[in-house]
């Protein structure tokens, strides 16, 4: 895909700018600064990145509001592209990416106009350079995996991809293993020696077989326990009874004790019984003569002593009676007592042996719980040490792969090697020397397999970083078949010395000419120097001259 023409268009569709870019060759975005001494100040504001980012967002971008302000949304890019040979007008509205147009078709979402022009965004952004790279292959200053596989499958080393992308997952998953390990290797704070995992799983298998047959046998004694015989008020009903017991047990103690005083007291009664014959005799053995009415008197009251004495007898006969009856209830109450008390002791004792069994039950379950817990997390480990050791081998196995792989391109590889050598000794002047390689490492759980080498021996100017990267840039638009357009800032030639600066735009328009690809740069006037012959060829080639006085707009924002 290739931008031919870029039309910018105000909120009236008043066309501001109107921007030719040439196919097959090499087109410029010229900084004409013509207050160098403010060259600072304003070789930013020109319009210079604004409009390499208004291309990029043909080539698919997402909105940008840190470079396309949001005060220049309703504007209209409006550009011709060529695709597989067909010419197609695209629109865009900034600040709306849902809606691009492309021809007369109904508007596509950015997702959609992507998927139209098969556009992937990661190596777009590697031949669009809206700001200058933080490493050689990518806008990352550690490449990534995308980095490693663009810049291979750029160079047609596509065989080596797969091989490259396996070796990335083999590597991300011994890492995600490892750290797995090492959160659960923090459960123990012994911190186990992971050889004697096996040996430890043997024991806690089995104390686990122990404690399972402890269980069982508790589990069976459980079983046999009528639990519906168990109440919640069993124990009150329990002490309730209990009392009641001591109660009538008190009672019919207080019954015998009293039975015993009323026998003892008629016992004694009958002893002491005096009748009037034994008082006359009495008398007359002390020779004393008693009167017949004293005698009268004296067998009136024995008489009345005798009726008194009858009607006691009588009543406390019949108290002992009462007595023995109540005694003879309380006996079987008590008796009956006992017997329930008996039984809710009994009922209680179970209880509590339930109590204790499930107890006992409930400890053995959370030791058993704990040993399965400890036991799984070992397991886990051994199962991570044996998918480490799994990727490894798959990891080994594919590094040789890739090693035998990355052979075949030797010849390939040398042509590269060659082509970068030549273009060093054309941008440098003085006696510089370059290297490029591309390898693959021995075989590492960690560092990355591919290498990318690019040395310059004889430059240690503070631009040999963005040197270098502009070589890399310029190799890939020379021997990549996948690739045919690149677009850089000047960002990407800030602290080059203007010399070597001249020497790659002459390789970059040559590669462009001879391999008919498109190559837009934005440069500013400082940054060549005095090369006249050089300036003279960038507006020669220019697709627009932006100064103080003309920039991309017409007006600041």
């Amino acid at each position: 895909m290739k931008i031919l023409n870029l039309k910018i268009r105000d909120r009236d569709d008043n066309i501001v700018r109107d921007i030719d870019f040439c196919e097959e060759g090499i087109s410029f975005i010229y900084g004409d600064i013509q207050a160098p001494e403010n060259k600072r100040a304003t070789i930013n504001s020109l319009g210079k990145t604004l409009l390499i980012k208004f291309i990029d967002y043909i080539y698919g971008a997402n909105e940008d509001t840190s470079i396309v302000k949001e005060v220049l949304n309703g504007y209209t890019l409006d550009a011709i592209v060529k695709y597989n040979n067909k010419n197609y007008r695209v629109i865009r509205v900034l600040g709306n990416s849902e809606e691009i147009f492309v021809n007369n078709d109904p508007p596509k979402t950015l997702g959609e106009y992507k998927d139209f022009f098969n556009i992937k965004r990661s190596r777009v952004s590697k031949q669009i350079l809206v700001s200058r790279k933080l490493s050689e292959i990518g806008h990352r200053k550690h490449p990534n995996k995308d980095d490693v596989v663009d810049f291979i499958y750029f160079l047609g080393l596509e065989n080596l991809v797969e091989s490259i992308e396996k070796i990335y997952e083999f590597q991300d998953s011994i890492k995600v293993h490892k750290q797995s390990k090492q959160e659960l290797l923090k459960f123990y704070d012994d911190n186990i020696d992971v050889k004697e995992i096996d040996e430890e799983i043997y024991f806690i298998d089995k104390e686990v077989e122990r404690l399972t047959g402890e269980l069982e046998d508790i589990s069976a004694k459980i079983k046999k326990i009528e639990i519906a015989d168990i109440q919640t008020n069993i124990v009150e009903e329990f002490a309730e009874k209990n009392k009641l017991l001591k109660s009538l047990s008190g009672e019919l103690e207080r019954l015998r004790i009293e039975r015993e005083r009323i026998e003892e007291f008629l016992e004694n009664s009958n002893k002491i019984d005096v009748t009037s014959e034994h008082i006359l005799k009495i008398y007359e053995k002390a020779k004393m003569e008693v009167p017949e009415l004293v005698k009268k008197k004296v067998a009136d009251v024995e008489l009345f002593h005798q009726k008194v004495y009858e009607e006691r007898k009588e009543f406390l006969g019949n108290k002992i009676k009462e007595i023995n009856k109540r005694m003879s209830e309380l006996k079987k109450e008590i008796n009956d007592l006992s017997t329930d008390i008996n039984k809710l002791g009994e009922i209680i004792s179970l209880n509590e042996v339930y109590e204790e069994s499930i107890a006992l039950y409930e400890k053995y379950s959370k030791e058993l719980q704990e040993l399965k817990y400890k036991e799984g997390k070992l397991s886990q480990i051994k199962a991570l040490d044996e998918r480490i050791a799994e990727e490894d081998l798959k990891l080994t196995a594919e590094f040789e792969n890739a090693g035998k792989i990355i052979k075949e391109y030797n010849e390939r590889i040398s042509e590269f090697r060659d082509f970068v050598y030549d273009i060093t000794k054309s941008i440098y002047d003085e006696d510089v020397n370059s290297y490029f390689d591309i390898k693959i490492i021995k075989k590492h759980q960690k560092t990355r397999p591919v290498s990318i080498e690019l040395t310059l021996r004889g430059d240690t100017g503070e631009g040999v970083n963005e040197v270098r990267k502009n070589i890399i840039d310029y190799l890939i638009l020379k021997f990549s078949d996948v690739s045919d357009i690149l677009v850089q800032d000047s960002a990407c030639f800030n602290g080059i010395d203007p010399r070597q600066v001249a020497g790659m735009i002459l390789v970059a328009a040559k590669i462009a000419r001879e391999k008919k690809k498109q190559v837009i740069i934005a440069i500013n006037k400082y940054q060549l120097g005095d090369y006249k012959d050089i300036i003279d060829m960038v507006v020669e080639n220019r697709a627009i001259i932006l100064s103080e006085n003309d920039k991309l707009l017409k007006f600041d924002f």
